[in-house]
């Protein structure tokens, strides 16, 4: 386990579990810690996206992320109290469309996407390599 935290489906508990969880993953070289602009980008547009779609802003809501590492993948969980969705579903907005476009950036960025409609768990999974250069 490389990092967990249940916390309230707030915009301020994310910030804060944000800043924790890249540590952690920093802290056992999942990613740069002085480029992490796309693992930062893809955990701050899944846990928002828990917080306002899964959860609809009800900061009585929980969101529980949980890291995971075996060997050299790791996995990330993102749990809210929402019904869930079909990340594959998502489809690139058009230009003029405001919006909707953090799933299809994690889809871009993680090697692969999913949701686990067993425990309602949004997943996201990248190897070693992925985070821990330049971002491109």
């Amino acid at each position: 386990m490389v990092f967990t935290k249940e916390f309230s489906s707030t915009t301020e508990a994310v910030a804060a579990t944000l800043s924790e969880a890249l540590a952690a993953l920093s802290e056992r070289r999942w990613c740069d810690p002085n480029n992490n602009f796309c693992i930062r980008l893809c955990l701050e547009e899944a846990l928002v996206n828990a917080v306002v779609h899964g959860n609809k802003n009800s900061p009585d809501c929980k969101i529980t992320l949980r890291i995971l590492e075996d060997g050299e993948s790791c996995k990330i969980q993102i749990r809210d109290e929402g019904c869930g969705f079909d990340p594959n579903s998502v489809h690139m907005p058009d230009c003029n469309q405001m919006g909707g476009r953090g799933v299809c950036l994690i889809k871009e960025y993680m090697d692969e996407v999913h949701f686990n409609e067993s425990d309602n768990t949004f997943e996201m999974i990248f190897s070693r390599d992925t985070f821990t250069g330049a971002c491109t």
